[in-house]
């Protein structure tokens, strides 16, 4: 009996100390790890802040640059008349801080190029998304819904609570 208990003891001793060697190695890792998601976390905001558009100059970007081009494509998409319902289109606009696009846009594809109405609505949203960013803007976060359009007596018009809401 007398030998027993040393050799439990010594035992427990070793057990004990592997398993505190094992918490150790354990929370090397896990910090490890956490560096690394960090790490990637960090690449790739600095990657898309990057790709931001920023004036030539380096100054940041302000709303008269985005109101340029939405005043580019207001004249683009002015006339929205039609023959029939498949030529009124909608297209998302812009980007809310909080996320999605700040507005829809109607237009017929009678009167306007899709291809440019599509890259105008891309260029004011990664500008509206460039300076949500520079700015640390926030918004409302009340996502739009996409509209349904019609043509009505000729002319592309949004059907209002044409969508559920959520």
């Amino acid at each position: 009996m007398n030998k027993m208990i040393p050799t439990l003891l010594a035992t427990f001793l070793l057990f004990g100390c592997q398993e505190e060697v094992t918490k150790k190695e354990t929370t090397e890792q896990k910090a490890q790890e956490t560096k690394t998601v960090s790490e990637k976390h960090t690449e790739v905001k600095e990657s898309k802040e990057a790709s931001l558009p920023i004036q030539q100059d380096g100054k940041k970007l302000d709303t008269s640059d985005i109101k340029t081009h939405k005043q580019s494509l207001e004249s683009v998409v002015a006339d929205k008349s039609c023959d029939n319902d498949t030529q009124c289109k909608v297209i998302a606009v812009g980007d809310r801080a909080c996320g999605g696009p700040s507005s829809y846009l109607v237009y017929s594809t009678r009167s306007a190029d899709e291809a440019q109405v599509k890259q105008l609505a891309e260029q004011i949203t990664t500008l509206e998304r460039a300076y949500n960013m520079q700015n640390q803007m926030m918004s409302i976060c009340q996502h739009l819904i996409e509209p349904a359009t019609q043509c009505v007596e000729n002319k592309c018009v949004k059907l209002e609570n044409s969508r559920p809401t959520y």
